[in-house]
């Protein structure tokens, strides 16, 4: 009778979570930069991270990054044709949004020309990345993510693959002598819009083995290395567990084909942009997906439509198997 009595007593209040504003969190499995979060926005958003290889549910080494084109489609009215857009050319086949905003942006109607701008372009990255430290979201060290980057980050990649850093070249993915990334974000103005900047992280200079993280103890201990310094035969089957103990897999976040519906609702923005539209669309046959809202971090402003404190780890080869 208690639960009946919540029907009279006042209690209903209390069941009105629907009114309240719920904000993104981590449970999809993307490691965000929270701005939110900073106490000194001067410092900016801190954290490390060291990003980890593909291995696959299937026990295969996969790309180390996805790569995802898509599109944003900034139109209110009617609300169903906005939201998001895997481009085809993820898969080697034309894109119409593409072809849609360079028809309006090189045409000679200033109209045209603006309304372009709703087309907005993302190329990012999905890569698997261990959370080390962060000082704003301190309940995720130790677990592995996906982390959506883009340009910025990737040059940063490539640089120290290429040797422009340091002069030695370094894949910052290899287990054996990888390098941590210290993400330093900090929040941009320009004009009405204000963005994340990564251009201040960086990789630490030395090079380590793969930290893991021992849940038991709360700490991270690098994995020992041979006399070649490669990885301990030992430790190989602890390092293919511990990169498959994870809560979601990076290829869920890869690009997807248009669908029948996606490509009608394309063909009607088309038609709105340039002022054909028929209005024959059908709102009662739009998902929730397309109200989707962009983050600032979804997109690269740089790139539309053109192309710490270090703490002592053990490396310890016997402390390290104690673990085990």
């Amino acid at each position: 009778m208690e639960e009946l009595d919540q029907l009279f007593d006042g209690s209903l209040d209390t069941k009105m979570d629907f009114l309240e504003e719920k904000k993104t969190s981590n449970n999809d499995g993307i490691y965000r930069v929270d701005l939110t979060k900073v106490k000194d926005t001067k410092r900016g958003y801190r954290s490390v991270v060291r990003f980890l290889p593909n291995l696959t549910e299937e026990g295969k080494l996969g790309q180390v990054a996805l790569e995802k084109i898509s599109h944003y489609v900034e139109i209110k009215e009617p609300r169903e044709l906005g939201g998001y857009y895997d481009s085809p050319k993820n898969f080697g086949e034309p894109c119409p949004l593409t072809n849609l905003f360079y028809q309006m942006k090189n045409s000679k109607n200033a109209v045209l020309v603006e309304k372009a701008n709703v087309l907005n372009y993302s190329r990012k990255y999905y890569s698997y990345v261990l959370v080390l430290e962060d000082e704003q979201q301190p309940e995720l060290v130790g677990k592995i993510m996906v982390m959506q980057y883009g340009k910025t980050i990737k040059d940063k990649i490539s640089a120290e693959k290429n040797g422009e850093i340091s002069g030695e070249p370094c894949n910052v993915f290899e287990l054996a002598d990888g390098k941590d990334f210290v993400l330093i974000v900090k929040e941009i103005s320009t004009g009405d819009a204000t963005y994340p900047d990564y251009k201040m992280s960086m990789f630490k200079q030395q090079t380590t083995s793969l930290p893991i993280y021992f849940k038991e103890t709360k700490e991270f201990k690098n994995v020992p290395l041979d006399e070649n310094n490669k990885v301990s035969q030992k430790a190989q089957g602890k390092i293919k567990g511990f990169l498959l103990d994870r809560d979601h897999n990076v290829e869920d976040f890869g690009p997807k084909p248009l669908t029948d519906e996606q490509h009608s609702k394309i063909s009607e923005i088309t038609n709105i942009l340039l002022g054909k539209s028929s209005n024959s669309f059908n709102s009662a046959n739009s998902t929730s997906a397309s109200e989707q809202k962009p983050e600032s971090s979804d997109f690269d402003f740089e790139n539309n439509f053109t192309e710490g404190k270090e703490e002592a780890v053990s490396t310890d080869e016997d402390d390290f198997f104690d673990d085990l």
